[in-house]
């Protein structure tokens, strides 16, 4: 459906040629034809309306439908921004021109809720918000975070975070009259605070996560101040054990918490920052990753200090016979140990747990460094012996 004419080249031709302070036409309009033009200024907002609806219902593909409830969504912001910037001049301090001027701001904000009540579905969130909802959507939050900075009763792992989330929408809502937001962050950061409101003084769920950090966590708070304080927290934690096993062990339960935490998609406070879990997740990988290098390191450290013959009396009743040799026993431990399927405090104690139960059918005592050691120096020769070891045991359970 093609129209030969804008629909709103009357609006357009009054708001940015006539009522503009800069084309010195404003004072040539008298009493009695700023009445006149109140009075056509409604009458048009009522000619446009029904415009909207006979176009909108005119159209069968919805892309065209979804296109034509946008472009007119976008020109009443446009128009209503330049009617709040014309009125700033100081010929607007003429009750009839100031008169006009409160009766195109009020027909345009009525045309914008039209639109936006009528057909939301259609409308996409990242159009900035005019001038006027932005003004209203401010003063709202501000009035939210001054409630936050009254409210005394709050743990100190409780008050951190949300100590960042009000500097973080001062220092956003400080910038506004530069950068305009779109209707995506201010409803984000009106949901963000009516989340921390209601749920902050929960109790506690986790050692290491506050109900705000859930709720942050969940609503993708992707600010560097905000990642920044959760992985001093950690560290601060990981701090109380003595040794680095021990650390690992903690760091390890903290990140699968971490990572059963609920994260909404397509939400973020900052969309120009990368996203908070996935930051968090190359972070935890990075420190379990150097405390594992850390642990083996001092078990290499023991094993060349430690002489060959250690190893644990353990009754030949009880042990079983691998048709393997240590080298290739080894190999395959140490793979199961890296690959998780074997899960233990460090390779170490999957050796020392393991080891001593097995004999080779020449070797009947078998030291668990000395064959932890051989992990390291495989031989191409031992390594396909274990692999075909492995291949027999699938062909075995697929047999099953």
């Amino acid at each position: 459906m093609i129209h030969t004419k804008y629909p709103l080249e009357w609006f357009d031709c009054l708001i940015v040629q006539e009522l503009n302070p800069k084309r010195g036409v404003l004072q040539s309009i008298s009493i009695a034809e700023s009445e006149e033009l109140v009075t056509h200024i409604k009458k048009e907002s009522r000619r446009i309306q029904i415009q909207i609806k006979e176009e909108v219902f005119s159209i069968r593909k919805k892309r065209q439908f979804r296109l034509l409830v946008r472009k007119y969504h976008s020109s009443f912001i446009y128009l209503l921004d330049c009617t709040i910037e014309n009125q700033q001049h100081e010929y607007f301090n003429e009750p009839h021109l100031r008169h006009i001027g409160v009766t195109i701001t009020s027909v345009l904000e009525d045309l914008i809720s039209f639109v936006e009540n009528r057909f939301y579905k259609y409308l996409s969130l990242d159009v900035r918000v005019p001038i006027t909802y932005q003004i209203v959507s401010k003063r709202e939050i501000l009035s939210k975070l001054d409630g936050f900075k009254s409210n005394t009763v709050m743990s100190s792992i409780t008050e951190n975070p949300l100590q960042i989330v009000m500097a973080k929408l001062y220092q956003k809502l400080a910038s506004e009259h530069r950068n305009k937001s779109t209707y995506r962050e201010i409803v984000y950061r009106k949901e963000l605070l009516n989340a921390l409101a209601i749920d902050t003084l929960e109790v506690v769920k986790s050692s290491t996560y506050s109900a705000a950090d859930e709720i942050l966590i969940c609503f993708n708070f992707n600010c560097q101040e905000y990642s920044a304080y959760l992985k001093n927290r950690i560290l601060l934690q990981l701090d109380h054990y003595d040794t680095v096993g021990d650390r690992l062990a903690a760091i390890l339960l903290i990140y699968k918490e971490f990572g059963q935490l609920y994260c909404k998609p397509k939400r973020m406070f900052d969309p120009q920052e990368p996203h908070l879990k996935e930051v968090l997740f190359t972070w935890f990988q990075h420190e379990i990753r150097y405390l594992e290098q850390q642990i083996k390191t001092k078990e290499e450290a023991v094993v060349v200090a430690t002489p060959q013959s250690d190893t644990i009396a353990i009754d030949s009743n009880l042990k079983m016979e691998c048709d393997l040799s240590c080298d290739q026993i080894a190999l395959i431990l140490r793979a199961a140990d890296e690959s998780r399927v074997i899960k233990a405090r460090s390779m170490s104690q999957v050796f020392k747990s393991i080891v001593p139960y097995l004999s080779t059918p020449f070797k009947k005592e078998l030291s668990y460094q000395s064959v932890r050691s051989k992990s390291y120096n495989a031989e191409d020769r031992d390594k396909a012996v274990a692999i075909k070891t492995l291949e027999k045991m699938i062909t075995k359970i697929n047999s099953y």
